[in-house]
């Protein structure tokens, strides 16, 4: 991974849950990644948002889409669907978010869907594949303590649950980062 801003594609799967969504976010703001994603992307996490909460309704839907997509205007990557046909991966559904990665300049892909694409076929692009449990870690290694200001300012940001630093790190553990969980539980007072 990169040192400095590294430029990397959020797949839908990063983008919910919340949490781990927010984490990201947290960790752009501070400027320690460049988010990107598509307009594909943005409507898979719809339709996922909508699934698993049938009583959000589309304004809301598009009120919290609003929020974080406006923080981050540069963000929406376009003109990708010209290559979108060329590329090849275990599922085809899948080749927007390579064509995407492609044309936004990404240094790699963040997703939990690791089998979807194959090293072999997007290290031709110069980019890679990365669980988000790593990124957070690689993120945390780079700059330990910008990642744990950024930590502590997402964790204070979530004023509804209001979470201690203790509830905070479970977060991570139950959307499994449990790397992440680790490498921050000695840092927790800070947070």
């Amino acid at each position: 991974m990169l040192v400095g801003r590294y430029s990397a594609f959020l797949d839908a799967n990063v983008l919910h849950p919340a949490f781990l969504r927010g984490a990201l976010l947290w960790f752009a703001d501070a400027r320690l990644l460049r988010p990107v994603w598509s307009q594909d992307v943005l409507a898979e996490w719809r339709r996922s948002i909508q699934r698993r909460h049938a009583d959000l309704d589309d304004t809301k839907v598009d009120r919290l889409q609003a929020i974080f997509t406006s923080q981050f205007p540069d963000a929406e990557v376009t003109d990708y669907a010209a290559f979108i046909e060329a590329l090849e991966l275990p599922d085809p559904d899948d080749r927007h978010v390579l064509a995407a990665a492609i044309v936004g300049r990404c240094h790699g892909i963040i997703t939990a869907n690791l089998k979807h694409f194959p090293v072999e076929v997007v290290s031709k692009f110069g980019i890679e594949v990365v669980h988000p449990d790593d990124f957070i870690v690689n993120i945390i290694d780079i700059d330990e303590n910008k990642a744990i200001a950024a930590c502590k300012r997402h964790r204070e940001a979530m004023t509804v649950t209001m979470p201690t630093a203790e509830q905070y790190l479970e977060r991570f553990e139950i959307c499994g980062l449990i790397q992440a969980h680790q490498r921050l539980l000695p840092h927790k007072e800070l947070l």
